[in-house]
């Protein structure tokens, strides 16, 4: 519990961030991972990536990306994407797994969080040999999307720079309130929002957080372009859309108001934590 509104988002980034250094865990399950699929497939590289290396997953809930590159000519060529991910399932027959909601990957669940979410993509070269994007299976649509995992991640790392020590923990709020308000939004789309809105240093969560949903609000409206494509193209039909800026807008009016009560010497932070818990949820701390 806290009594002042700094002290209750100082509280809540500790009660939503990981503890302690990912990289190890990540090495060995991506090296399990290229182990179990060897057999199988023919495996030109893999790595990890997603919000847990990237540093903005919520404690306990992210799980584990791990990229397998594999042969375009052997396993992917005049395949469907859902027969590719089946493939990836059958070689991993005596474990427990699922396909992912978003279609994308195969999850191996481990008996210790995180669990592992396994995406089959081939490479795409640039004429001077380097990595142009990687081609990530969509099993609902049935195509293949664009995705360059590695230039997003340097963007965080980049953007952190700039803005401060603050913006990943940011993000991680935004995502807390997405979990709290029925996961709508995928974090990939969060995090590019976040990418386009703030371009400064970050000093005071309650003023930032106000302003991600009051532009958030407002770049939700239209699809988002980013890195050849479209950050929320999940949002594929009006009333998706609708419903994301239905809690977009919301938030920005309870955002305002809680901001409001604290600005200029008002000082009611009792009730201004009231409000940031209704929009946070659980892990945001009671007054006292």
């Amino acid at each position: 519990m806290s009594y002042t509104v700094a002290s209750s988002f100082d509280k809540f980034v500790e009660n939503i961030s990981l503890t302690g250094d990912r990289k190890e865990t990540a090495a060995a399950r991506k090296d399990r991972i290229i182990s179990l699929l060897s057999n199988s497939f023919t495996i030109l590289d893999a790595f990890a990536t997603g919000s847990i290396p990237r540093g903005t997953a919520l404690k306990t809930q992210a799980d584990l990306d791990v990229m397998i590159v594999v042969h375009w000519t052997k396993h992917i060529k005049d395949k469907s994407p859902e027969k590719v991910l089946q493939e990836v399932r059958d070689a991993l027959g005596e474990y427990r797994t699922n396909v992912r909601k978003n279609g994308q990957a195969v999850t191996l669940h481990y008996q210790s969080w995180p669990n592992v979410d396994i995406v089959p993509v081939s490479r795409a070269k640039n004429k001077n040999g380097s990595v142009s994007h990687y081609d990530v299976p969509n099993m609902h649509t049935g195509r293949w999307l664009e995705s360059r995992p590695r230039r997003h991640a340097n963007a965080i790392d980049a953007k952190a720079v700039q803005c401060g020590n603050r913006f990943k923990p940011l993000i991680r709020m935004i995502k807390q309130w997405n979990k709290a308000h029925s996961e709508l939004m995928t974090s990939y789309h969060i995090e590019v929002l976040c990418l386009s809105i703030f371009d400064s240093g970050l000093s005071d969560y309650s003023w930032d957080v106000f302003q991600f949903f009051d532009q958030a609000a407002t770049l939700a409206q239209s699809p988002l372009p980013y890195e050849g494509g479209y950050a929320d193209d999940y949002l594929d039909d009006h009333d998706s859309r609708e419903e994301v800026l239905t809690r977009l807008e919301t938030a920005r009016h309870r955002a305002g108001d809680a901001w409001y009560l604290t600005y200029n010497g008002r000082n009611q932070h009792e009730s201004a934590i009231e409000i940031w818990k209704q929009i946070f949820g659980e892990k945001f701390p009671a007054y006292g």
